[in-house]
């Protein structure tokens, strides 16, 4: 073979080699830019938060400020109607799903429908509160009953991030008890500051 045939191979080879490697390199590529354009859903569940505190008769418990980087707000589902009922779902830093339920209805009723298939498997703290613990292959859920309503946070995500979410509720006062103490302090200062000198010489 001539070297020009050999030559021409090699090329020809090479020519094949880059070829494959541009149309890997393009596929990465296209996954990649596939992978960042996912858009997640938020919403803004706040107004939500302040329409419960009118309607309900019990202190709201909602997701504080501190909630962690990576736990995205999808959708809020408020219900007025009967039994006060909210419900808040997240998608997590683990790219899964997880759900709080807050209700005043029955907490058995409201524990059968949220949980799925899942079965009580122990308790778990966080911080000084003790939370019923339920899983199933792929559901699981903390539940934590109160004098006045049920929370629950359930879905596909580990329990660790269960109590992450947990964590970082904190439970609003009523209206009402807002309302008294603005009064009490009008009423306060309204003593202190009297529209009327009661200490006036009435001879002066």
């Amino acid at each position: 073979m001539s070297s020009y045939s050999r030559a021409n191979a090699t090329f020809k080879n090479y020519a094949i080699s880059l070829g494959i490697l541009v149309g890997i390199l393009l596929v990465m590529s296209f996954v990649v830019s596939s992978r960042s354009g996912e858009h997640i859903p938020t919403v803004e569940f706040r107004p939500d938060v302040e329409v419960l505190r009118d309607a309900a008769d019990y202190p709201v418990t909602a997701p504080s400020e501190d909630l962690p980087e990576g736990w995205i707000p999808t959708s809020s589902t408020l219900d007025t109607t009967g039994p006060v009922e909210w419900s808040l779902g997240f998608a997590t830093p683990q790219d899964s799903h997880a759900r709080l339920i807050q209700s005043d209805g029955d907490p058995d009723s409201l524990v059968s429908r949220s949980v799925q298939d899942a079965e009580p498997v122990g308790t778990v703290m966080v911080g000084d509160q003790e939370w019923e613990h339920l899983d199933s292959q792929d559901w699981g859920a903390l539940v934590l009953r109160g004098e006045d309503r049920t929370l629950i946070i359930a879905g596909s995500t580990s329990v660790d991030e269960f109590a992450v979410l947990a964590e970082s509720l904190e439970t609003l006062p009523l209206r009402e008890t807002e309302d008294s103490d603005e009064s009490s302090a009008e009423e306060s200062e309204s003593d202190v500051n009297p529209d009327e000198d009661t200490d006036a010489d009435p001879d002066a």
